[in-house]
């Protein structure tokens, strides 16, 4: 089938997405970092913060209590992650020409809520997406096959239709397996080309 949709992960695919550094620049202490890490960003906890089993006040507190900082100091470093997640160039100017070129736009993403809500305040690129999924507000999240079949009751496209893009193989993998094309990012200049295979006409 001609594929007439794309569907983008925002995390590592169209924002920066590196809490490592945040964390480095917050805390210049190697052994607090490694634990901020792994008791935060690395932790399962964090998944459920994505798929909205923890709120924003409940992050705060519970992660607080497993990294052993304050919560204030918790809200920094949410505050501070959410701020670096700046555009990947290459993929917003593609995002661009796709809308331009009448290719029919559509995001799901693993994020909180409140993370999101932030985002769409701060980039424009967002009112391209015909569509937009966000595991913080279904409490569903990849690569879990429900938030696929979600995005498909709720938009009515044909998954072999569509090419969904993502940096984890995990998701890229559950993705065909939901029937649906499906690329790893690496960066925008090779997903431009494997892009440009699927969409001919577009002008990539």
């Amino acid at each position: 089938m001609a594929i007439k949709n794309v569907v983008f992960d925002v995390g590592g695919v169209l924002l920066e997405w590196n809490p490592a550094s945040v964390v480095a620049s917050l805390h210049p202490d190697a052994a607090t970092q490694a634990v901020i890490r792994a008791q935060m960003f690395e932790h399962d906890d964090w998944h459920e913060f994505d798929r909205g089993g923890l709120t924003y006040d409940g992050a705060i507190e519970h992660f607080s209590r497993t990294t052993g900082r304050s919560r204030e100091e918790v809200r920094t470093l949410i505050h501070a992650t959410r701020e670096s997640l700046k555009p990947i160039e290459g993929t917003v100017r593609m995002v661009d020409e796709l809308a331009t070129a009448g290719v029919h736009l559509y995001l799901l993403s693993n994020m909180p809520e409140s993370t999101f809500e932030y985002l769409v305040q701060h980039h424009r690129f967002f009112s391209r997406f015909k569509h937009l999924v966000i595991s913080g507000a279904i409490l569903l999240k990849k690569p879990e096959p429900a938030i696929y079949k979600h995005l498909v009751e709720k938009t009515g496209i044909v998954p072999a239709e569509s090419v969904f893009i993502d940096d984890l193989l995990k998701n890229v993998i559950a993705a065909r397996e939901c029937g649906f094309e499906a690329i790893q990012f690496r960066d925008a200049a090779s997903c431009r080309a494997e892009l440009r295979d699927y969409l001919p006409a577009a002008g990539l």
